[in-house]
């Protein structure tokens, strides 16, 4: 059984990015979920600035072998957060603690642990978990789970990306 994961409070503006003509908030539930979200188990993610989230969506083209042209346009949103009961995996000691491997690899072949760990969580209040990027580890991302969707807004209109950004650098594959 693991220990209680300590709840922080997130706020300030994130970073997403959707196709074009999608909704800035909307969740994914589907097919094989996500990261931290089982399939069936609503979820929003964000990075903490737009190189992460750009990094988040080439580690993402690499692994399932995609080309970023066939995943244009997209609309790059700025999202108002203001959580109260975050849970912090930021560090191996978090995540030891939450009985989840200490370390994070950037590939979907750990996911399940975390999908069972990330339902674990929102079962027990969480309102979602903040961790360390994937695809830059100096960098953080959020997974939003439904009891924190109505403490999120979209702040100013998205921009529409028609080209395929620079990676960004300290990008991880």
């Amino acid at each position: 059984m693991s220990n209680p994961v300590d709840l922080v409070p997130v706020e300030g503006t994130w970073f997403r990015h959707v196709h074009a003509g999608m909704n800035g908030l909307a969740v994914s539930h589907g097919g094989n979920g996500g990261r931290f979200n089982p399939p069936g188990l609503p979820a929003l993610y964000l990075a903490d600035s737009e190189p992460t989230a750009w990094a988040e969506w080439y580690r993402w083209l690499a692994e399932w072998t995609r080309s970023p042209a066939e995943h244009l346009p997209r609309d790059l949103y700025r999202v108002a957060v203001e959580l109260t009961e975050v849970a912090d995996l930021r560090t191996m000691a978090a995540r030891q603690q939450a009985s989840a491997p200490a370390r994070m690899r950037p590939t979907s072949t750990q996911w399940p642990v975390f999908q069972e760990l990330g339902a674990r969580l929102q079962a027990q209040g969480a309102q979602g978990i903040l961790y360390a990027s994937a695809a830059r580890t100096r960098s953080l991302c959020l997974c939003v789970f439904g009891a924190g969707l109505e403490h999120l807004r979209v702040d100013g209109e998205p921009v529409t990306i028609i080209t395929p950004p620079p990676p960004p650098r300290g990008l991880r594959t």
